[in-house]
């Protein structure tokens, strides 16, 4: 049996570093289960790491991606009968292959009501957005979301909204996401709008930053200090500096909110992604056949791109 993986054995643009490889499967270990999978999304955090921006978390060689959607094929477990489901392969070996063996207490069954496309879109950001809004609550507070056409600002969004969020307001680089942010109910200002962006910021309570550099300092400069910031991004690839005489700052990364989940606790957060999955609007996804890797690593790249990206593991 044999196992096609996106692999990069040193650090790089994911373009250049990565390759293809076709392997021998080796048989499954005692105690683990094997997923064939089915689709994985292409995201900033799958490609970061390649780059070595990470390097001290990841070892070489190895295989990329880190969500994806497959189905059980094989269990060596004797537990609980697994064969055949549908499930989310999380914690475990890259996603970016046709099959991986991963320990069984952090597979996540998907819900029958949940397809595929959706599914495979169902850990880093939804579980990112559910853990923040449960940290920081937003009933009753004016939220305010920094690259709001991102995956993760979207459902933030719409989230804090049906959490009885008072208002968000979410600012974007490019007018083409208005209608998409007004959609979803979200107040829509433009990056160059800087004296729009600082009068709702006065009354903001909460924002939610994925930017980080020269726009989460204006903020701070300009929000109240009776509000937070939550930092869970850096897409700037800058850091915030202003940290003083501020709004107060708070970061959160999904990495380090991992460890703090018991087997229970990781359950029940997915059940609650998948309650709210179903009526939240996202934008379609580009399916791409994994041996037109190359294709989905750029276009994932463009700007102004309305869709995730997939990487189709059911074609031949």
């Amino acid at each position: 049996m044999w196992n096609d993986a996106l692999c990069y054995q040193q650090y790089g643009a994911p373009e250049t570093v990565l390759a293809l490889h076709h392997l021998s499967l080796p048989l499954l270990a005692p105690g683990l289960v094997r997923v064939q999978m089915r689709y994985a999304p292409v995201n900033p955090s799958d490609l970061i790491p390649i780059t070595g921006a990470y390097r001290h978390r990841t070892t070489l060689p190895s295989v990329a991606g880190y969500e994806g959607v497959g189905v059980v094929v094989e269990d060596s477990t004797n537990g609980r009968p697994l064969l055949g489901q549908r499930v989310l392969p999380l914690r475990g070996a890259g996603t970016w292959q046709r099959y991986l063996d991963i320990d069984p207490r952090w597979l996540v069954p998907v819900a029958e009501d949940i397809d595929d496309i959706l599914a495979a879109r169902g850990y880093i950001n939804p579980l990112t957005a559910m853990l923040m809004l449960t940290r920081w609550p937003v009933a009753g507070k004016q939220v305010l979301l920094t690259a709001a056409s991102s995956s993760c600002a979207s459902l933030l969004g719409q989230w804090a909204l049906a959490m009885g969020a008072r208002s968000v307001s979410g600012i974007i680089r490019s007018p083409q996401h208005i209608a998409r942010l007004q959609q979803y109910g979200v107040y829509p200002l433009l990056e160059g709008d800087s004296a729009l962006i600082e009068q709702v910021s006065q009354y903001s309570d909460l924002v939610f930053d994925a930017v980080g550099g020269e726009l989460a300092n204006f903020l701070l400069a300009v929000l109240p200090q009776t509000s937070t910031l939550v930092s869970y991004g850096l897409l700037s690839g800058k850091p915030l500096t202003q940290t003083r005489g501020c709004a107060a700052v708070r970061k959160f990364h999904l990495r380090e909110a991992l460890p703090t989940l018991s087997v229970d606790a990781w359950q029940a957060a997915f059940a609650g992604i998948w309650r709210q999955l179903p009526t939240t609007a996202q934008p379609a996804a580009q399916v791409i056949k994994l041996c037109d890797w190359r294709e989905a690593i750029a276009a994932a790249g463009q700007p102004g791109r309305g869709g995730k990206i997939l990487l189709d593991f059911t074609a031949g």
